[in-house]
């Protein structure tokens, strides 16, 4: 019996790095994705989504975070596993204010991630 395609949401505001990131996903999931933080919670609420790939600045600092923080708080998409992606703990460190509740997630990964990685923490996050 076959199980269902998992889908993962990447949402990124530089193009090509979603294309890069979907690229190397694809064989193994349905990549859906969105280019800034509200199109990332429209498409999860209107999606079955198994995670989510975020980035912490799109459009303004905390893009990716307000993203996050609606996520969680939206009883149709709290339960999906976020993975937060951030090249700016080199300038500040959200990982020393990143409780689940004032920056709801499930995973960090710096920027920039291999493909590899990536790869690795989605498989480990969905099981």
């Amino acid at each position: 019996m076959n199980a269902r395609k998992k889908t993962v949401l990447i949402a990124d505001d530089d193009s090509d790095l979603i294309n890069q990131m979907k690229a190397a996903l694809e064989k193994e999931y349905n990549v859906v994705v969105a280019y800034n933080g509200d199109e990332a919670v429209k498409t999860a609420a209107e999606s079955k989504l198994d995670c989510i790939v975020l980035d912490v600045m799109m459009n303004h600092m905390s893009d990716g975070l307000d993203a996050a923080k609606a996520l969680k708080e939206n009883k149709k998409t709290k339960e999906i596993p976020v993975i937060m992606l951030t090249s700016v703990n080199k300038h500040y460190d959200y990982r020393s204010q990143a409780d689940a509740d004032f920056f709801p997630h499930d995973r960090w990964l710096d920027k920039p991630v291999s493909t590899k990685k990536l790869q690795e923490e989605i498989k480990q996050i969905l099981k």
